[in-house]
């Protein structure tokens, strides 16, 4: 059996700006937005007058029939860390389409560019020479959040673009939205503005007729008109770009992207993007082989899992730049839209150590600057930002105490600086930020062993009191900030509390949820900082019983997350195999996980939260589940 992915990544830039493919084969269904609405784009392959089609649809109205043209079968998809590949084939052709988008993490101007390419190369079996024709073209829907917005198109003098005609940069949040301001540009010499029934003309052979460019007709993006070309090259590359003119509010300021720092302009941006885009592919390809190297040394199925899941991670994040520092905001999708949320960069942070600390401190910098403000009034970390695109202060819980996590958050802010200093090498940062860091260790050593009746990052599942891995997390934290800081009474804290932590906690295998619940467990995640740091808190044998638990506890699709239900969170799966150097539990369990995506009933981008027994993402609404979300940097762990 061959992977599977649950939804295949095609332009995965930021939040707004990613369109995939839900489907087994590209021509199967519309290109969509991770969120599941249409963003669609359609392609098409002319041959001597025989049009196939590759990509999307044709067919946007349910009211109206067109026949859809033949395919071209596809014949394989392979999904790498940057670029998805497709391979469609017949008896007489080959047509290989690859989407790159260069999130290349040590590249900060690159991974920051809002553009995307598409390439295209046609081989034919027979050596013949025949007319060829590539037709490719993006809708207007994908620059609004509803059909029903005025869409705009113009001609800009490197692209063809479209736009609401309505800007209103950053003018609401939420989760299930898309962007309603900016540009989406396709650079490309033979890019053209059509409407629906060009594409038809196209599949007739009649010329496709080039409408409205000048930016005076507006018209809903129901009417459906896209920026087109035709290429009759054997192998061409399309650019596209969204320039969202400012990207994030941040604490009252409109702040723009960080690639402006060395471009200046979208416009040069998108100059330089086509430009070197040759450049930018060679490293691109250096990059996704030596991290495909170094996934597939844990095993094959974690190779492919890892691999799917980068783009998705960093995609989720916007990176901007506030009074010279970065600031890499993360969208918390289909799980309430917050923004810059701390619960979350924790499961994501494995990836941005591997990569690029940096990336790391840009995330922590939103929470500490909030923490530090006069509108935050606990004497505990808080969990958010505000909603995305906004991040002006809390919005989780409405700033109620009952509805914060206090343990959790304090934490997660130690247990990141920790691990902060420890991959970057330095403590400049921890020490910059002391006495507010103090202050939440100070609240760990007073109420983090026996955590009060409060919510942890696995909120879904309710209040608990006396959770034990929440304890852990307390412990851990301690020790690591106390290691880091050299200060004796954090160290003999966290021991103190540690020693305690197994006479109340452990059983004759494993550790139970709560202190007060004798026949529970619970995965116990937050231990994994106490050996990745050499903390040295917890024995190996802690960390042995708990495996062996676990491997009597796992199911088909992987490991509940505790006894009270049958779903479990994918990132805190893989933070169980770096317990142990057992191989055999380490591929038992990503084999589970590669079984799910593989497998699951829901097409959608890699959800994180699903059941362990059934192919099903778990639905905390009518409507959502978890997806897209960045906690699958958390994946990465094993390359620490």
């Amino acid at each position: 059996m061959s992977f599977r992915p649950s939804a295949v990544p095609l332009i995965t830039v930021d939040p707004y700006f990613s369109i995939w493919s839900f489907a087994d084969r590209l021509y199967d269904d519309h290109t969509r937005h991770w969120t599941g609405r249409r963003n669609g784009m359609l392609g098409l392959l002319k041959i001597d007058g025989v049009t196939y089609r590759f990509m999307g649809k044709l067919e946007v109205f349910s009211e109206r029939y067109y026949p859809e043209p033949q395919v071209i079968p596809q014949i394989q998809v392979e999904v790498k860390p940057l670029t998805t590949v497709y391979t469609f084939a017949n008896e007489q052709v080959e047509l290989t389409l690859k989407f790159l988008t260069p999130l290349l993490p040590d590249r900060l101007h690159i991974l920051s560019r809002p553009a995307s390419y598409i390439t295209y190369d046609i081989a034919f079996k027979d050596g013949q020479e025949h007319k060829v024709e590539v037709y490719f073209d993006i809708a207007g829907e994908c620059c609004v959040n509803t059909i029903d917005q005025q869409v705009v198109f113009c001609r800009g003098a490197d692209s063809v673009y479209c736009g609401n005609v309505e800007q209103k940069p950053l003018n609401a949040s939420g989760d299930d939205i898309r962007i309603d301001w900016g540009y989406l540009h396709v650079a490309h010499p033979g890019a053209f503005v059509t409407d629906y029934d060009g594409r038809y003309h196209f599949l007739t052979n009649q010329d496709v007729a080039h409408v409205d460019a000048d930016g005076e007709t507006a018209l809903p993006a129901s009417e459906y008109r896209c920026i087109a070309l035709i290429s009759d090259k054997l192998s061409d590359t399309i650019c596209l770009a969204y320039d969202d003119i400012k990207s994030i509010a941040y604490f009252g300021e409109q702040v723009d992207a960080y690639y402006k720092k060395e471009y200046g302009t979208f416009d040069n941006m998108l100059k330089q993007a086509v430009a070197d885009f040759e450049q930018v592919r060679a490293l691109s390809w250096d990059f996704e082989e030596k991290l495909s190297g170094e996934t597939g040394k844990v095993n094959r199925y974690y190779a492919d899992i890892a691999a799917l899941a980068y783009r998705q991670t960093i995609a989720a994040h916007k990176l901007v730049m506030h009074e010279g520092e970065a600031l890499f905001l993360s969208k918390e999708c289909f799980s309430n839209g917050c923004i810059a949320t701390l619960d979350v960069t924790y499961p994501s942070i494995p990836l941005f150590f591997k990569y690029n600390p940096e990336l790391v401190k840009g995330m922590l910098r939103p929470i500490l600057k909030y923490a530090r403000s006069d509108a935050w009034t606990f004497d505990f970390a808080p969990h958010d930002c505000g909603q995305y695109p906004l991040c002006n202060g809390q919005v989780y819980g409405e700033n109620k105490l009952e509805d914060q996590m206090p343990v959790e958050e304090c934490g997660n802010m130690l247990l990141a600086v920790s691990a902060l200093s420890h991959y970057e090498g330095s403590r400049d940062f921890v020490l910059q930020e002391k006495s507010l860091l103090d202050k939440w260790a100070n609240y760990l050593m007073e109420y983090g062993y026996d955590p009060g009746n409060q919510l942890c990052t696995d909120d879904f599942a309710g209040h608990l009191a006396h959770n034990c891995n929440l304890s852990m997390k307390a412990i851990v934290a301690l020790g690591a900030y106390g290691k880091l800081v050299q200060e004796e009474k954090y160290i003999y804290a966290a021991k103190a509390m540690a020693e305690r932590w197994c006479a109340d906690a452990r059983k004759e295998e494993g550790s139970l949820l709560a202190f007060d619940q004798p026949d529970s467990w619970s995965i116990k995640y937050n231990i994994v900082w106490d050996k990745l740091l050499g903390v040295g808190l917890f024995d190996r044998e802690v960390y042995e019983s708990e495996v062996r638990l676990y491997n009597l506890k796992m199911n088909r699709y992987g490991l509940p997350l505790d006894s009270r239900s049958d779903y479990t969170k994918l990132d805190w799966l893989a933070w169980t195999t770096v317990f142990t150097d057992n191989g055999e539990y380490s591929e038992k369990l990503y084999k589970s996980i590669w079984d799910f995506i593989s497998e699951t009933v829901e097409r959608v981008p890699i959800t994180d939260w699903y059941y362990s027994s059934t192919p099903n993402q778990v639905r905390h609404s009518r409507y959502f589940g978890f997806q897209n979300r960045t906690v699958l940097g958390g994946l990465y762990i094993n390359l620490l």
